[in-house]
């Protein structure tokens, strides 16, 4: 079993799965309904940017990585390539499927992924200080595009919602480096935390997690009334347990750095929506 769940994360299946059942929770909340067509082009989108970035790691990592992940890139390199261009190209005929309008949100995610894999693995910069930001809108994003596509117009509720799921994908994206850096400096990968040290890397997570935790709060109480009233709470109550767990990450690294458990918790956490779709 143990040796399955390592396969899934390897192959970014759980990371994969996690983006597409929130955005049908996303959806659930702005009352639309999501087509197939779109869950395959987020599936395919979201699965193919973790793995052609775990590819890149892989290669320009020295010697045998340390990282569970980029060792499993750099063991079976050519068979993951390999299947990432029939993806791609299983994206590529679904395309013909999707709505013009999702479409167009689409081609400003693929404009963002450019620049993401562009500045981090052809520019060879200096400094990315920049990766887990950038990183961040792309996930949200693409959660975000299909269900944006359906509506008609964006008011502050979408906009809410947005930052809430933003800051908590940011602070997932935080959190991991903190306990990935011996393996990110031995491999020679730059993360935010080989850049500017853990003690400013945990408290900018421990502010970033304050302050989304001060706006969910404040999502139940002036929200709640004017929105979707009971259902729009207890879906709060699954970013406030999905923030409040990535705290816990954070307060408790010892206990979740052995067998790799901050993994499992901090990507499981976007499981969680499932529970308000099974309501």
């Amino acid at each position: 079993m143990r040796k399955l769940l390592i396969l899934i994360q390897n192959l970014s299946l759980d990371v994969t799965t996690g983006a597409i059942i929130c955005s049908l929770y996303v959806a659930r909340l702005f009352g639309v309904t999501l087509e197939n067509s779109m869950l395959i082009g987020l599936g395919v989108a979201i699965w193919l940017i973790y793995t052609v970035d775990h590819l890149f790691d892989a290669k320009k990592s020295i010697g045998y990585s340390t990282n569970q992940r980029h060792a499993f890139h750099q063991k079976y390199f050519r068979p993951i390539a390999s299947v990432a261009f029939m993806v791609f190209l299983v994206g590529a005929f679904n395309l013909y499927y999707l709505p013009w309008v999702t479409t167009k949100l689409g081609l400003i995610l693929a404009l963002l992924v450019a620049i993401y894999i562009g500045s981090l693995h052809l520019l060879k910069l200096s400094k990315t200080w920049h990766k887990e930001f950038l990183a961040a809108i792309i996930y949200s994003f693409g959660i975000f595009v299909a269900p944006l596509s359906l509506l008609e117009q964006w008011d502050i509720f979408v906009f809410y919602v947005f930052v809430v799921f933003f800051l908590i994908v940011l602070t997932n994206l935080l959190v991991f480096p903190l306990f990935e850096y011996e393996s990110d400096r031995n491999d020679n990968n730059q993360s935010i935390v080989t850049l500017y040290g853990k003690p400013f890397v945990r408290k900018m997570t421990a502010v970033t997690l304050v302050f989304n935790l001060l706006l969910i709060v404040c999502g139940m109480v002036y929200l709640n009334p004017v929105m979707t009233g009971a259902r729009w709470l207890s879906s709060e109550y699954i970013l406030f347990m999905m923030t409040l767990v990535l705290a816990m990450l954070l307060m408790l690294p010892n206990f979740f750095q052995r067998n790799d458990r901050y993994r499992l918790v901090g990507d499981g956490i976007f499981f969680f929506p499932l529970i308000y779709l099974l309501l």
